[in-house]
């Protein structure tokens, strides 16, 4: 197991900890809740905090507030508080330079994210030549690097960046190629701070499915690059690459469930509980708009 902070003062909230993610739904609950009508929702879920409001979709929004409370009551670790808000504050910066609406943006008490010398470089470049892609693109470049620092915290939080960075490379290298301009894309959104390398990408963003699996043998990765390319290429659809990536990277935080101490659980609990929201609202409103059973199952990672 890789190591975490030890920190002693976590020691009272990862007995909560504990507790509450015996609590997380099962994929037993979402196989109950896609096979099932809108009107026995409520008896799938009569032992969660998600019922009690007016709708299920209210319950979803309840619960990643009391999340978030919950987290920041109890984190007292400055890193690792950057880790949520960070994030976030880019995304308002984002909103607020394409000209989007107040409704989109997360509530922040801080905008230290705005002020970041290579932040304020790249607005002055966009104020020129209005490449939102670009602009978007050079932003998550930035704000993964100030993420790799503050992750030199522990080697828990260097190795779990280490891989969500990998994740999102490999993801942005199956989006790439379904453009004319492959590695021109690949090249642009990009995340230099992962174990795999930009030349090692480019040279196989234009070889064909049933040779990728082998080139990515090497690598940690040949079981999504295999699977979810498969069903990219037989179905043209995300599906299974967004399940085993959620699978992969939700993998890596079960470690902290055996850390006696530390804040490394609680960072993982909250991950896994904003996963549990996003696949409930997912089927809710997959139900709701008549996705397809088997779509539905597709999209749930199984890792509890």
């Amino acid at each position: 197991m890789i190591q975490g902070t030890e920190d002693t003062r976590y020691a009272f909230v990862n007995g909560i900890i504990r507790s509450r993610e015996a609590r997380l739904l099962t994929k037993s609950h979402f196989d109950r809740l896609i096979a099932a009508d809108f009107a026995s929702f409520g008896t799938i879920l009569s032992d969660t905090s998600y019922v009690g409001q007016r709708d299920l979709e209210a319950g979803i929004e309840a619960e990643e507030i009391s999340l978030r409370k919950f987290f920041e009551r109890f984190c007292l670790t400055e890193e690792v508080r950057y880790f949520l808000d960070w994030p976030e504050q880019l995304h308002n910066l984002k909103v607020e330079l394409k000209g989007g609406g107040d409704e989109l943006l997360y509530v922040q008490t801080e905008d230290t994210v705005a002020s970041w010398p290579e932040v304020v470089d790249e607005v002055a470049r966009f104020a020129v030549d209005k490449d939102p892609f670009v602009l978007s693109t050079n932003l998550d470049k930035i704000l993964c690097e100030y993420m790799y620092r503050a992750a030199e915290l522990t080697p828990f939080f260097k190795n779990y960046f280490q891989t969500y960075f990998e994740l999102e490379n490999i993801r942005s290298f199956f989006r790439a190629r379904q453009f004319k301009d492959k590695r021109a894309i690949l090249k642009q959104v990009y995340i230099p701070l992962g174990r795999l390398e930009l030349k090692f990408l480019v040279e196989n963003v234009e070889v064909v499915q049933e040779h990728l699996g082998r080139n990515f043998f090497t690598t940690a990765y040949a079981g999504i690059v295999e699977q979810g390319g498969r069903y990219l290429e037989e179905y043209g659809s995300f599906l299974r690459f967004e399940r085993l990536y959620e699978e992969l990277r939700l993998g890596f935080l079960q470690q902290a469930r055996r850390m006696t101490f530390g804040v490394e659980p609680l960072f993982a609990y909250y991950q896994f509980k904003m996963s549990e929201t996003k696949k409930l609202r997912q089927v809710y409103w997959g139900k709701m708009n008549e996705v397809p059973v088997e779509d539905l199952k597709e999209s749930i990672p199984d890792v509890w």
